[in-house]
């Protein structure tokens, strides 16, 4: 399953990190980000670990922040695109192939372990909740961005929304957003898509042994202006879930 779902990545590597850069290209985004994060994580500058990094979103929006960061991912496509995305922002990123749910760093090696839109995808996610706390430092931060994806697809309204999401995607970004969805099988046995999440996403946390947990929701709204929602929207609403080790 773990090799599906890195295929599944791999082979959308082109067109999500197309969705990165005009991201990237957008200073009122990048700006609210990087504002929710200093809300988050505050302004010291750390040392982060950006698990999942995909084509580097993250790990750019937090180096342009001033911390020093890695980027893990195990697509070798989507870490090319990261290395060339820093490279094209002149920013200093260490991007190395990696496990979420086996790091290859020493304990208490950061301060702050970051991910956005990777746990859902998790296989098992008690054990890379448990290796993102085994890396931090004791009062490090860990911080996960994910959402609810298929809570709503079977909905008429989703349907249509994402149809004219397309279209629309197609026309501003010059690119095709259809992507080959997960096969109904391996969709089935992911954890999250039964889950009553953030809640689940919670319980995780407190088993692992994160303290002073909270749950931000509406990052949407927060991240979003309204051309984003536009494009975007149908999968439902985003949340972060933080908690200190």
């Amino acid at each position: 399953m773990k090799e599906y779902i890195k295929r599944y990545w791999s082979d959308d590597a082109g067109n999500y990190n197309k969705s990165i850069q005009t991201l990237m290209r957008s200073q009122r985004s990048k700006a609210k980000w990087q504002d929710l994060f200093i809300d988050v994580m505050g302004r010291d500058k750390l040392k982060v670990l950006d698990v999942g990094t995909g084509p580097g979103i993250i790990s750019l929006l937090l180096a342009e922040l001033g911390h020093n960061v890695t980027g893990i991912d195990f697509s070798s496509e989507m870490l090319a695109n990261a290395k060339n995305n820093a490279a094209a922002l002149g920013l200093s990123v260490r991007f190395e192939k990696g496990d979420a749910e086996k790091l290859p760093f020493a304990p208490d090696s950061f301060d702050a372990v970051v991910n956005r839109y990777v746990l859902w995808t998790v296989t098992n996610p008690n054990k890379a909740i448990s290796e993102w706390r085994r890396v931090i430092k004791p009062g490090g931060r860990v911080v996960i961005i994910d959402g609810n994806w298929y809570a709503n697809e079977k909905t008429l309204k989703r349907a249509l929304w994402r149809r004219f999401s397309t279209i629309l995607i197609m026309a501003s970004e010059h690119r095709d957003p259809r992507h080959e969805d997960l096969d109904d099988d391996v969709k089935n046995r992911l954890w999250s898509i039964r889950a009553l999440r953030p809640q689940a996403d919670v319980q995780l946390l407190e088993k692992a042994g994160f303290k002073d947990i909270r749950i931000v929701n509406g990052v949407n709204a927060r991240t979003q202006d309204f051309m984003d929602f536009l494009k975007s929207g149908y999968w439902g609403d985003t949340f972060l879930v933080t908690g200190i080790k």
